[in-house]
């Protein structure tokens, strides 16, 4: 089983490529409402997750959290849907 870092790093290295698509997309005007709004919710809970991730660091004694909220899955899912 992957570990909850290891899960972390897996979303943020599977959601740069989205980054990068609207960092073209936005200024051209070509990002679509439904992709900025994907976008935003990914940003949101990619913030959420490396908050905690940054908490546990900070208050946990350097250590970081062995378990949170991402399912290991559920980016492949999303990534297979679109």
């Amino acid at each position: 089983m992957t570990s909850y870092a290891g899960r972390l790093g897996m979303w943020l290295a599977h959601e740069q490529w989205k980054l990068e698509q609207a960092s073209y997309d936005i200024p051209a005007r070509q990002a679509t409402p439904r992709q900025c709004a994907e976008l935003a919710g990914i940003l949101q809970r990619l913030s959420d997750e490396l908050r905690d991730y940054a908490a546990g660091l900070a208050f946990g004694g350097g250590n970081p959290p062995e378990s949170g909220s991402i399912d290991p899955d559920e980016f492949r899912r999303r990534g297979e849907a679109e």
